[in-house]
């Protein structure tokens, strides 16, 4: 299971949590009891940045391994 966080205070985003709401794979929980920097600590969220460096990381180190 993946958790994404979305921060619904944009036009393109509410129209994202509508559209993901569609599809038949997903579950949207609305909390608006907590800020958005509260609930990423919670779930202990990364950015952008630190996923796909990890994951970088990771795709390199099983290819090493693998090849």
């Amino acid at each position: 299971m993946t958790t994404v966080i979305i921060e619904d205070n944009s036009v393109q985003a509410k129209s994202f949590v509508e559209y993901a709401r569609t599809l038949p794979f997903t579950t949207v929980v609305a909390e608006r009891k907590k800020s958005f920097e509260e609930a990423c600590r919670e779930c202990n969220a990364v950015s952008i940045k630190t996923f796909t460096d990890e994951l970088r990381h990771r795709i390199h180190k099983h290819f090493d391994e693998h090849a």
